[in-house]
């Protein structure tokens, strides 16, 4: 049958898959998936496919790296390049550093861990577990707030993790506006098969496995044997079976996982020892190490039926076992225990049999029927047959294929982006307002990706990213400037002359010498009339802080404004125009739509302190008008218009002064204060609930105030969180992992810090120069 999809267009957009799981000539279900994922999207991105080990199959069509649990900075390198990446199972744990990632995140969710480690690691002491499981769920935790699109294995997976995913808030009024079925936030992509049907390579099982005669029927078991299944039960029906014949045989394809990160299983050791006990083991029941990936199908051609048999237990009613995929792509009968979903789609498409939980001899009669009756097998490869399409992964992977095709950040997360690009706007439109008509400029960066994340599609003509980053780390203390500038010549001078040059925050600690012969050198490439943008990075922002390596000879490092301005006099450059970051500033150029999101943020923007949130202002023209003593005419009272006597007439002053002055009065009143309550009250709520409303829209910025007092509390202490590590191995002695570790998590500390500061723009330099080259 031909595959579904139209032949795909390859697209310019990088993808870095992470696999946490070994990938090779050996690999279990989670590597399997990773790979086969690459094979399919590269098809359409630039793909790069990572693993723990040096791949040593085929992987025609993408690129493939190897990255070390030890060093991080090898792997974090690529993802800079990467537009999106795909993350799965405990990567996290080992690189932090990806919740900082700036593209888009999907997150594979097929694999629900936390349950199977319940299982995994039950004979730990109850301390281990516990730390266990809180690590477990801190990640998951970790994944769901930093995903953009997450996938999963079935439907009912797609249940368990939306309650997870509305647990953690992503299910919003953002993500349910966008759509309401969420499918753009979680979809199903179950495992999948090969659309080329399996044909047998190699040698035979049989001399492999000796003991196996030509005329044995094999029950295959096909994949690992983990803590969460039951080859307990499937060891006993054979003891079952072998009562009575001896030409039925079970074979375990894998009792050694190829990743050695995985602990060795319980059940493994178990089942081994079960088989010697009843005398299978080499005789009816064979274990074998593992099987190569490119060789499982000689196992699955030669066998009668594949197994899946698992306990009642919770990871069985979300698991999704992957083994029956290859049974379905050999059109093995399958013959599973009930509770899961793969048991439901074997019972509705009739493809083999579901048997109870932990019923040994239901299911030595099911394995003997199955195997011994080739009618019945007949029917269950024909009705296999049919469905074997929908499993294509050319097919299941097609909503994977659909986001990476048109990627894009979770409406929820995209609103953040939006106020990390209305800081970024600031400095983006002072250069493309000065920089307009300017053919090819020369920009001087410390991060060439984050500045061309910054300046694409923004910047006109042709540019030139010159990176100084860690050349210039000796400038910090002060050292010889010269050299630094010197290393600046040597790049530039093989260059063209430049229409304008843009310096943003590229150097730091700059004095007046370094920045009297930079000015010289830029100058020799600069045309006349040609721009120079410079900005001057400025102890700000609570990442500085922390990182404080300013913190010594602070006045020594800086350059005041007065010095700057002769600096450009004297080496032959007029200042065009200067500024702070203070505004938010739009083009002329741009839509009105676009200025008035702007005119929106700035006034969003404008709103930092609490007082100002939390101001209400009553206005008179809310309250209806007040009818206070109206209807206060005791001259009218009908008690007094019928007596017309004298004696009347004084009861009426009287009257008029007591009892029903002060009832109307009590009622006037109650009534005016009613009213002026209700009124008050209505306006206050109103007040409250525009605040509420647009609160939602500031909340990032109510805590503006508290980085602030933290940004000043760390300052004063004078401590650069960065000189912890030397600290710890002086005085700790920890192991070089350990060692590393730390680095990770002070890596994703400071990544942290950096996202705040550049929410509240404080990555942004208070003050920029534009100078004329004279």
């Amino acid at each position: 049958m031909e595959k579904e999809l139209v032949e795909p267009k390859k697209s310019q957009i990088k993808m870095l898959i992470i696999s946490f799981d070994v990938i090779g000539s050996q690999m279990a279900g989670p590597g399997i998936r990773f790979f086969e994922f690459a094979k399919i999207l590269s098809n359409y991105l630039d793909l790069t496919l990572a693993a723990p080990n040096r791949i040593d199959i085929d992987t025609a069509g993408f690129k493939t790296i190897t990255y070390d649990l030890n060093n991080y900075r090898t792997l974090r390198r690529y993802t800079e390049l990467a537009d999106i990446i795909l993350i799965q199972g405990h990567i996290l744990y080992y690189f932090p550093f990806l919740k900082n990632f700036k593209g888009k995140i999907i997150v594979d969710l097929y694999n629900p861990f936390n349950l199977e480690s319940l299982e995994m690691y039950r004979n730990n002491n109850l301390a281990e577990r516990l730390r266990i499981d809180k690590n477990n769920i801190d990640l998951l935790k970790f994944q769901l707030s930093i995903g953009d699109f997450f996938i999963c294995a079935s439907e009912k997976q797609r249940g368990f993790w939306l309650g997870m995913l509305n647990v953690m808030g992503r299910i919003n009024p953002y993500n349910y506006d966008d759509d309401s079925t969420l499918k753009k936030l979680i979809e199903v992509v179950p495992f999948g098969i090969s659309s080329t049907p399996p044909k047998h390579t190699g040698e035979s099982i049989r001399k492999i496995i000796p003991a196996l005669k030509e005329d044995d029927m094999v029950a295959l078991w096909g994949g690992g044997i983990w803590n969460w299944l039951d080859p307990i039960s499937v060891i006993k029906a054979m003891w079952e079976i072998t009562r009575n014949r001896k030409d039925i045989k079970l074979v375990f394809v894998g009792i050694k996982h190829p990743d050695p990160k995985l602990p060795e299983m319980r059940k493994c050791m178990d089942a081994i020892n079960l088989s010697k006990e009843l005398d299978l083991y080499d005789k009816f029941v064979f274990f074998n190490e593992w099987v190569p990936y490119e060789m499982r199908q000689n196992f699955l051609l030669e066998s009668g039926a594949g197994l899946s048999i698992h306990q009642e237990k919770i990871e069985t009613e979300f698991a999704y076992r992957t083994r029956v995929m290859d049974y379905i792509w050999a059109k093995l009968p399958i013959i599973t225990t009930e509770g899961d979903s793969i048991a439901k789609m074997v019972k509705d498409e009739n493809i083999g049999e579901v048997v109870k939980y932990e019923s040994t001899h239901q299911l030595a009669r099911v394995i003997e029927s199955v195997l011994t009756n080739k009618s019945l097998r007949d029917i269950y490869k024909r009705n296999l047959e049919k469905i074997i399409p929908r499993f294509y992964w050319e097919n299941v992977t097609k909503p994977l294929i659909d986001y990476c095709i048109s990627p894009d950040y979770a409406p929820d997360k995209k609103k953040v982006i939006e106020l990390i690009e209305l800081q970024n706007s600031k400095i983006v439109n002072v250069i493309r307002n000065n920089f307009s008509g300017a053919t090819n400029l020369l920009i001087i960066t410390s991060n060439v990706y984050q500045d061309k994340e910054l300046f694409k599609e923004e910047v006109p003509g042709k540019l030139f990213y010159l990176e100084v980053g860690d050349v210039f780390e000796s400038l910090k203390k002060d050292t010889v400037s010269t050299d630094a500038v010197g290393f600046l010549k040597s790049k530039i001078f093989s260059r063209t002359r430049f229409d304008g040059i843009i310096i943003n925050n590229a150097f730091e600690s700059i004095t007046p010498k370094f920045f009297y012969d930079l000015l010289n050198v830029l100058g020799m490439k600069l045309k006349v009339d040609g721009l120079i943008f410079f900005s001057i990075p400025e102890d700000r922002g609570i990442l500085k802080s922390f990182s404080g390596e300013k913190q010594v000879s602070k006045s020594q490092d800086r350059i005041d404004e007065f010095t700057i301005e002769y600096i450009f006099n004297t080496t032959g450059y007029e200042i065009v125009t200067k500024g702070t970051w203070d505004k938010i500033l739009f083009s002329k150029k741009d839509s009105v739509e676009e200025a008035k999101r702007f005119d929106q943020a700035a006034e969003l923007y404008g709103k930092n302190e609490l007082l100002d949130l939390f101001e209400i202002r009553l206005s008179r023209k809310d309250f209806k008008e007040l009818t206070l003593l109206k209807g206060l005419n005791i001259l009218e009272s009908d008690e007094f218009l019928s007596d017309k006597s004298l004696k009347g007439r004084i009861r009426k002053y009287i009257y008029a002064v007591t009892s029903l002055y002060l009832e109307n009065l009590r009622r006037s009143y109650n009534a005016s204060v009613q009213a002026i309550s209700n009124n008050i009250q209505l306006q206050i709520n109103r007040e409250i609930n525009e605040l509420n409303a647009k609160n939602r829209e500031r909340m990032i910025f109510i805590y503006y105030n508290i980085f602030k007092n933290l940004e000043y509390q760390v300052t004063n202490l004078g401590i650069d969180i960065k000189r912890l590590r030397p600290l710890v191995e002086e005085t700790c002695g920890k192991t070089s992992r350990e060692l590393t570790m730390m680095d990770e998590r002070l890596e994703v500390l400071l990544g942290d810090l950096e996202n705040i500061d550049r929410l509240m723009g404080l990555t942004l330099s208070d003050k920029y120069y534009i100078a004329k080259k004279l």
